[in-house]
């Protein structure tokens, strides 16, 4: 049997990569079972609102992509915004799909690698991304619980256990990051650790080769994360950008409880419960939260939406924080893997025009006849 060449092993690669997330979509979906309740929700829903709620998600994702591409400029990396934009897509949608979000920043990294961005780099990109997210997290939704009190005692008293570990495990994430942010000796023994499990599964051949890169990595990860001791300015331009990011992701509820009719509760009400119960529901150690984020709704919005209207917006509310997300993110999944093959099908080419010139070369230098020696000699 005829073995594949180089080539042909990247496009079907990269063609069982489009598969696989196409699978994915449809089985989360089908798993779900609410996507089409959420159309139905929908019709019944004020158009304003819902484009409005489209718009925060828009908010959302721009300031995500924002918060890289204004790293990447500060290490003086040469990046368009809608490369930026793209791997924010990327790492959104394999967060979704992956259990406890574990996906998203791998293939993020690898997106740009694709793109000559050196992991170190785009690692500590990611991880300073992170903590400013986190941050932005914690500190808008405890000031947040601490200004409205009393609304999160009457609507959710009953989780209040479980905000209180979110926060926690919240706040251990975000110490994990300044721990591998001042020490380099933890960096390595995790990267060691998974350097010697890949070679165990066949998956690293050149250990040594593979520890090197890797020491490599290390050193940039450090060179580019040192904001995070020695540049608070830059850093707080990065948590500013995060907190207009969160926000877009919180205000969808409210989008949703004004598109379904309401208005009895104030813009800060819902976003003080949305906020809480993110925080409460994100460590959730399955694809999207599932379960929490749907339970939590029920648990924190029971006593804001009216019962025959509670089921309608937590479809509503799921689509435009989860579904959506899905669905765009798939684009930038298969533009990925679409331009992943065209890059690699040019530089195939460019290798063979490149032999091809080199072998011309060669049958010339052999058709030249030897100079000779001067007459007489």
């Amino acid at each position: 049997m005829k073995k594949l060449s180089k080539k042909a092993k990247s496009y079907l690669l990269n063609w069982l990569i489009i598969v696989l997330t196409l699978g994915i979509v449809l089985f989360v979906s089908a798993r779900g079972g609410d996507i089409s309740d959420a159309g139905e929700a929908m019709r019944s829903a004020d158009p304003k609102w819902i484009a409005l709620a489209i718009g925060s998600w828009c908010v959302f994702m721009t300031f995500e992509a924002m918060g890289l591409h204004v790293f990447f400029r500060q290490q003086k990396v040469k990046i368009k915004f809608r490369l930026s934009l793209l791997v924010a897509l990327i790492g959104s949608f394999y967060s979704s799909v992956t259990p406890a979000a574990t996906g998203g920043q791998p293939m993020q990294v690898l997106a740009l690698n694709k793109r000559k961005i050196p992991a170190g780099i785009s690692s500590s990109g990611l991880a300073v991304k992170f903590f400013t997210f986190q941050t932005a997290l914690l500190t808008i939704g405890g000031v947040l619980w601490i200004f409205n009190f009393k609304l999160v005692q009457s609507c959710a008293g009953g989780a209040r256990w479980i905000t209180v570990a979110g926060f926690f495990l919240n706040g251990l994430s975000v110490a994990a990051v300044l721990l591998l942010a001042v020490n380099k000796n933890i960096v390595r023994a995790i990267i060691g650790f998974f350097i010697r499990m890949g070679h165990k599964l066949h998956l690293i051949r050149d250990v040594e080769k593979m520890k090197v890169r890797a020491e490599g990595a290390i050193v940039d990860f450090h060179a580019s994360v040192d904001m995070l001791t020695h540049h608070p300015i830059r850093l707080f331009h990065l948590y500013l950008l995060s907190c207009l990011q969160v926000l877009g992701l919180m205000s969808i509820a409210y989008c949703i409880y004004r598109a379904l009719g309401m208005n009895q509760y104030s813009y800060f009400d819902v976003l003080t419960l949305q906020f809480l119960l993110y925080i409460a529901a994100s460590f959730t150690p399955l694809p999207g939260a599932s379960g929490a984020q749907e339970g939590g709704f029920y648990l924190f919005f029971q006593n804001v939406f009216p019962a025959d209207k509670l089921v309608g917006a937590l479809l509503l509310w799921r689509f435009f924080t989860y579904y959506f997300t899905l669905l765009v993110g798939i684009v930038a999944v298969i533009y990925d893997s679409v331009w992943s093959m065209r890059h690699a099908d040019r530089k195939h080419r460019k290798e063979e025009a490149g032999n091809g010139e080199e072998g011309k070369e060669k049958a010339m230098d052999q058709q030249t006849p030897e100079c000779s020696g001067p007459a007489g000699s």
